[in-house]
């Protein structure tokens, strides 16, 4: 691992090749006070701090960060804040030794943020008012009102909610009500979803196998020679079986699969562009880190939910269902 001077890393980042550079898919925002409820909901931790030193790693970059004034969350002093190291993946720069509101997640202990995080440096008096006069409640949604054959979709009110921890201003209730209506995923026996649970390899691929499969082909799929540590009789099994005859999943270098390994973002772009056969640019396959060529691919169709940060983060199952809504819809 090696460290350089913030300033250095900068220009290093301006000096990127073409190929590397694609535009971030974020949500844009009709108002400013939906982008910051927004912004707010989806955060373990908001700061106000500067960065004061940047380590490079081989896909991020890890930013050394003082602690001026915390929001929401709790944090020490000094933290480490990891963001991809190129903004096609959604990485953000840190300007240095300069006060920065920033909204990050936590995975494994680990603080993330990203370009559709909602961190700034710009306009940054405008949303300090705005944290400083929010008090940490989440909005009731209201049912917008419109008259007319051109209203296309309705608000999902509180009596019509499909699960049960899946409030109607959850930054993922589109898709969540989506992936349910298709029938994709069925929640859990208790009436819920867990939008905030991280999701597993074998979780995973069974819900993309179903968004792309059958469930007659998915029965009657036969192969003898799965994964060293997947079985018959693994109630995932026919979905790792249709997965690896059709290429699309992969296992690892010994011969597993790993079912209950956390998905990260990387691994579940990779499933996601074999399974909907998303072309890739073949440009990016000559890049040297293999991630690369699936989430530069995401981001060009608009399939990253603006939560994504780093392409290590675990993957949410509420982050799942807004990934195979926007590839489904287009959106």
């Amino acid at each position: 691992m090696r460290k350089f001077p913030l300033i250095f890393i900068l220009l290093l980042s301006a000096l990127a090749t073409p190929q590397e550079v694609f535009a971030c898919s974020c949500i844009g925002f009709t108002d400013t006070e939906e982008q910051h409820t927004a912004s707010y909901i989806n955060a373990d931790l908001i700061i106000q701090g500067s960065a004061i030193s940047v380590t490079e790693k081989s896909m991020s970059l890890v930013y050394n960060v003082s602690v001026e004034k915390v929001w929401k969350g709790q944090a020490d002093a000094y933290i480490e804040i990891e963001t991809a190291n190129n903004s096609a993946a959604c990485g953000i720069q840190l300007p240095p030794n300069e006060s920065t509101i920033i909204f990050i997640n936590t995975n494994d202990g680990t603080y993330h943020t990203g370009l559709c995080s909602g961190t700034t440096a710009v306009d940054i008096a405008d949303l300090a008012i705005w944290l400083d006069n929010h008090d940490g409640t989440e909005p009731e949604a209201e049912p917008e009102v419109i008259a007319g054959p051109e209203h296309e979709e309705d608000p999902v009110e509180e009596e019509n909610r499909v699960f049960d921890d899946v409030p109607p201003n959850h930054p993922n209730v589109k898709a969540i009500t989506f992936v349910r209506n298709e029938g994709i995923v069925s929640g859990y026996k208790d009436g819920t979803f867990r939008p905030n649970q991280t999701i597993n390899r074998a979780e995973f691929t069974k819900i993309i196998i179903t968004a792309n499969f059958t469930q007659e082909a998915t029965d009657n799929c036969e192969s003898q020679d799965l994964f060293s540590d997947v079985h018959q009789s693994d109630w995932y099994a026919d979905y790792v079986c249709i997965g690896k005859n059709d290429n699309v999943i992969d296992g690892y270098d010994d011969g597993t699969f790993r079912p209950s390994n956390p998905v990260n973002f990387a691994e579940a772009a990779k499933i996601v562009i074999n399974a909907f056969a998303i072309k890739t640019n073949p440009e990016d396959q000559q890049l040297s880190v293999w991630w690369k060529p699936y989430v530069f691919a995401m981001s060009r169709i608009g399939g990253l939910p603006p939560s994504f940060t780093d392409p290590n983060q675990l993957l949410t199952r509420g982050e799942m269902a807004e990934i195979i809504y926007r590839v489904m819809t287009g959106m």
